[in-house]
This record gives C-alpha cells, sequence and structure tokens, in this order.
C-alpha cells in the first residue's frame, strides 16, 4: 500500500475516468454474454414449446426471465457509469481550462511587466535623446524634427505605456472570470482583425468631354 497519495486533481480524474472506462467494459461484456444468453433461452423454450416438453418449457422460460431481468439490470448500470463518465470529463475539462486560464493570466501579467520595464528604459533614451537634439537645433537646423519627436515620446509614451498595461491586466482578470477566451489570440490573428483603411472618397464628379462642332 503506498504511504503517499497523489495529490494532482488532474492524476486524480483521469485515474477515476480510466476505472470507470475499465468498468464499462467489464459491464458491456457481460451485458453482451447476458444477451445471448436470452437468445439461447428463447430459442430453447420455443422448441420445447412445439415439442410439448412442459418441464422443459417451465426450465426455458425460467432461464429466460432470469436472464432478461439481469441484461435489465446490466443496461441500467451501464446507463450509471456513462453518466459517471460524462461527470468526470466534464471535470477533467474544467481543470484544464482554469489551468490554462490561469497559465493565461500569468503570461498577460509578465507581459504587463516587461511592457513597463522597457518603457523606463525607452524613456530613458528618449530623455537623452531629447537632451542632445535640443543642443543640436542651434547648430542644425534639421535636428527640430527628431528633437520634436523626443519631446513627443517623452510626454506620450509613459501614459500610453501605463494605459496598455492597465487594459492588459483588466483582461487577465477577464480571463481568470471566464468571460474572455482563455488562450491568447497569435499576433498574425490580432492583425487579420484589423479592417483595411477605406479608399479615400472621391470629391469629384468627372464627365465625359463632349466635341463642339463650329457651324460655319
Amino acid at each position: 500500500m503506498a504511504l503517499f497519495k497523489s495529490s494532482n486533481p488532474e492524476k486524480v480524474v483521469q485515474r477515476d475516468i480510466d476505472a470507470a472506462n475499465a468498468n464499462r467494459e467489464r459491464v458491456s461484456a457481460r451485458l453482451a454474454d447476458c444477451d445471448q444468453a436470452v437468445t439461447r433461452h428463447l430459442t430453447s423454450a420455443k422448441d420445447c414449446a412445439l415439442s410439448g416438453d412442459e418441464a422443459g418449457l417451465d426450465a426455458a422460460q425460467t432461464s429466460l426471465r432470469a436472464a432478461q431481468d439481469r441484461a435489465v439490470t446490466l443496461r441500467s448500470a451501464l446507463s450509471e457509469i456513462d453518466r459517471k463518465i460524462t461527470d468526470l470529463e466534464h471535470a477533467k475539462a474544467e481543470m484544464a481550462d482554469r489551468k490554462l486560464r490561469s497559465e493565461t493570466a500569468a503570461e498577460i501579467e509578465l507581459l504587463a511587466r516587461k511592457l513597463g520595464e522597457i518603457g523606463l528604459e525607452f524613456n530613458s533614451v528618449a530623455e537623452r535623446l531629447s537632451e542632445h537634439t535640443h543642443r543640436a537645433v542651434p547648430i542644425v537646423y534639421e535636428a527640430l524634427g527628431i528633437n520634436n519627436f523626443a519631446k513627443v515620446c517623452l510626454s506620450e509614451v509613459p501614459q500610453a505605456v501605463e494605459l496598455v498595461s492597465t487594459m492588459l491586466r483588466a483582461h487577465a482578470d477577464a480571463v481568470l472570470a471566464g468571460t474572455a477566451p482563455a488562450k491568447l489570440p497569435l499576433p498574425e490573428e490580432a492583425s487579420a482583425e484589423v479592417p483595411a483603411p477605406a479608399p479615400p472618397e472621391d470629391r469629384y464628379r468627372y464627365l465625359p468631354i463632349q466635341p463642339k462642332f463650329l457651324v460655319g
């Protein structure tokens, strides 16, 4: 006897499913044998009736009723086993779903943290870039564009990163709550959902040129 039993719920459920399936095979085999016995006893009862063997007929009918009763009991047991297997499979699917959702939420949280870390690094680089482009503008006017870009990054990127991180964590909460898909979409799936830009509206109406003829 094992001193320690498995505490893994998934393994326990799978063990119960395997045991239930084995039991189903055993009961199914007994039911098949019982159905064959019903057929044999029914044939024997008919033969005894045709031959006038009353004693044999009584024995055959008694065996027939016993086999039929046993078949009913076995079919009932088989239905109960099937219900148990269905319940166990449902429990297994729920466990797998909860595990996947937990892993997905953890992956989203890691992404939010990495985004925050990289955002800080980006902000530091943008500050250094702004410092140098600011000094370069009086010397080279063309540095003004990149200097303005660095200023925009310093003012917009931190807020954008914070917003995205907040939305990521909200999505992780929804995954755990079961209101969002358990799996993360692939990057190519997300890009496929972005609608293509609409063609520019033609504000002008073009009419064919009608030739004019001068009448002399």
